[in-house]
């Protein structure tokens, strides 16, 4: 037997003794998959919202009403107005067709028709995903503001945004 067997083995024997009793009185494997099976985890719905992954910090939030969000995301937002410099030909018309106004957001890691909030920043106001951004912006929300010099004082923020079913 070698130098570092024979310093090993007394600490081994050692392990054994002492974490002996804690392994047969932990739960054995059937016992741990009924268990998570029977979490009420297991009975939530997960949807990909996009291939990229724009997300820097994740939380779920359990949803027991129509009011409260399904996600909550923390996401760059930024912000833009209808000007040509800042958008295409059709400043005024959004990607899905539908006229900027108000509460109008561009996403491109989220459908049409998505409702989110910026509750830091904007409280309860609910905003909808009518717009998109250039291509390879897939980790922000752009949202609309009537005038450049409002879009310019938002700025870029880290900002946390509770997504909608």
């Amino acid at each position: 037997m070698s130098t570092t067997a024979v310093l090993i083995l007394p600490f081994f024997i050692a392990s054994l003794i002492v974490a002996g009793p804690l392994i047969s009185a932990a739960p054995s494997h059937a016992e741990v998959v009924g268990a998570f099976k029977s979490s009420p985890l297991q009975s939530q719905k997960v949807e990909l919202l996009a291939q990229s992954h724009p997300i820097l910090k994740e939380s779920s939030v359990l949803a027991d009403s129509a009011n409260k969000s399904q996600k909550v995301v923390k996401i760059f937002a930024t912000a833009y107005s209808s000007s040509v410099d800042e958008t295409d030909d059709t400043p005024f018309i959004t990607a899905s067709g539908s006229h900027v106004r108000n509460g109008v957001i561009a996403a491109n890691f989220l459908p049409f028709g998505s409702k989110v909030k910026l509750p830091a920043v904007f409280g309860d106001k609910v905003f909808t995903v009518e717009d998109r951004l250039k291509d390879g912006y897939n980790d922000r929300v752009d949202i609309w503001f009537p005038s450049k010099g409002e879009a310019l004082k938002f700025g870029v923020q880290v900002i946390e945004m509770e997504i909608f079913d």
